[in-house]
């Protein structure tokens, strides 16, 4: 007997709800992840690898630097590094901080680290840098040894100051994607603060290395391990005077523009002929004004130059008898001007312009300084601004210890005035320790004798212990 197509219809609801409950049953009795579990699962798998690239792995022999057993405060310079001729390693630990057995492991694993990944990392343990910042002895000591590669500056310091209880981590630019400020502040706590208070040393920055080696072979461990746990301190506000320069600077900007332009207005209004208004504009100088406050000096100097360019070619008029002049063209004033005044000219120490009325009735003489003004004076013989050095003779070189001496020789171009003069040449002073590079080696393999010349992206974080 056949079903109607109503039974039909009732058999495959029936079916598939049946299949529904069935499916949603199943998901129900799946257990939730454990998330506190993630860590050591990440943690183990890290491990397995590890022992199963062991027997791959071809360890060079690790040797540390030699020490100076005596010194007790250490600045960068004085930090030996683990990089160098006949030196191999990671580690930089003149008071042997870490245990022998610790060392090597750590060594093995930044080896690892570098071979696979060209990441480079160095530890430093020191008992003292004096009043030193650890962070700035920290970047300092990263750019002198330039770790990580210089083309990707993947590198990483660790640096710890036992005397200020305190671990640096300086991060290069190449690597602060992963390693965050709050990846780094996370590993010093959880890894490197409890290990260090119960005096594990060595045991304390092998955990931290361990994770850092994680992060950088499985970045996507980041959000496994941290990701659910990461805790951000809330700084207290603290106030600074310089909270205020936002608004002081618009408010200084508006007083140094209307003082500017009151000037030039009260320029501009006086009863002064156009000769003097042009030198009261000229006067009013920028200096470094024009950098502080570029916004209404660079409005102010505009205006400034289309007005002394009026000043100076507005008409003008005979004073002995009124009649209107001409200005004379520059290819013309030859047949105007003395012979020293061509010179003046020709230094471009002084600028002359000569006007004269249509039947040279009258000649006016103005005088304006040129772009060389200041590299010439005017001579005590002649008086005509022609006076400026033409040599200079080093008598006694300065060194790193004492000053020089040097003779300046001054001359007048018209007259031939000279005059020597003795100047004192002040000591060189010494170029920084913490700016001076050293040499480094490009290749990605951890048997080369320096680190690879990478530089610091000021990153990273610090705990205190």
């Amino acid at each position: 007997m056949q079903p109607t197509m109503k039974q039909a219809l009732f058999l495959k609801s029936y079916f598939f709800f049946v299949l529904l409950w069935i499916c949603t049953f199943s998901i129900a009795q799946t257990p939730a992840p454990d998330l506190d579990s993630i860590t050591e699962d990440s943690y183990r798998r890290m491990l397995e690898r590890q022992e199963a690239e062991k027997n791959e792995i071809v360890y060079p022999i690790f040797k540390a630097p030699s020490y100076n057993s005596t010194l007790e405060t250490y600045s960068v310079a004085d930090v030996p590094s683990p990089r160098g001729e006949g030196i191999m390693g990671y580690v930089s630990d003149p008071k042997d901080i870490i245990d022998f057995a610790a060392e090597q492991r750590i060594n093995k694993l930044l080896y690892e680290l570098e071979k696979k990944s060209s990441v480079e990392v160095a530890v430093v343990m020191l008992p003292s840098i004096g009043q030193e910042v650890p962070k700035n002895f920290a970047v300092a000591l990263f750019e002198k040894w330039g770790i990580g590669k210089a083309d990707t500056d993947n590198g990483l310091l660790i640096l710890t100051v036992m005397d200020q209880r305190r671990t640096e981590f300086e991060v290069g630019y190449g690597l602060e994607g992963i390693l965050t400020d709050v990846v780094c502040y996370r590993i010093g706590v959880n890894e490197i603060v409890p290990r260090f208070k119960e005096g594990d040393f060595g045991g304390g920055i092998e955990s931290a290395v361990l994770r850092v080696k994680e992060f950088l072979e499985n970045p996507e461990a980041i959000d496994e391990v941290y990701g659910y746990s990461v805790v951000h301190e809330e700084q207290e506000f603290e106030w600074h005077w310089y909270y205020l320069l936002p608004l002081i600077y618009p408010l200084l900007c508006i007083i140094f523009g209307f003082w500017y332009y009151g000037q030039a207005f009260d320029i501009q209004r006086s009863k002064d002929d156009y000769y003097d208004k042009y030198h009261r504009l000229d006067k009013l100088k920028f200096g470094c004004t024009q950098y502080l406050f570029p916004l209404p000096m660079l409005f102010f100097a505009r205006m400034a130059k289309r007005r002394l360019e009026h000043y100076r070619n507005a008409p003008r008029f005979s004073k002995r008898n009124g009649k209107p002049m001409k200005l004379v063209n520059h290819y013309d004033e030859i047949d105007y001007l003395a012979e020293a005044q061509l010179l003046e000219e020709e230094l471009k120490s002084v600028l002359y312009d000569v006007w004269i009325t249509e039947d040279a009735s009258d000649i006016m003489f103005l005088e304006y300084e040129g772009p060389n003004g200041r590299k010439y004076a005017d001579c005590k013989e002649c008086s005509y601004k022609t006076f400026g050095k033409t040599s200079s003779l080093v008598l006694v070189a300065a060194t790193y210890d004492n000053g020089g001496t040097r003779i300046d020789t001054y001359e007048c171009r018209n007259c031939n005035y000279k005059e020597e003069k003795e100047i004192a040449i002040p000591q060189k002073s010494r170029p920084s320790e913490s700016s001076s590079g050293s040499s480094f080696s490009s290749s990605s393999s951890s048997s080369s004798s320096s680190f690879g010349g990478g530089s610091s992206g000021g990153g990273g974080a610090g705990v205190s212990w």
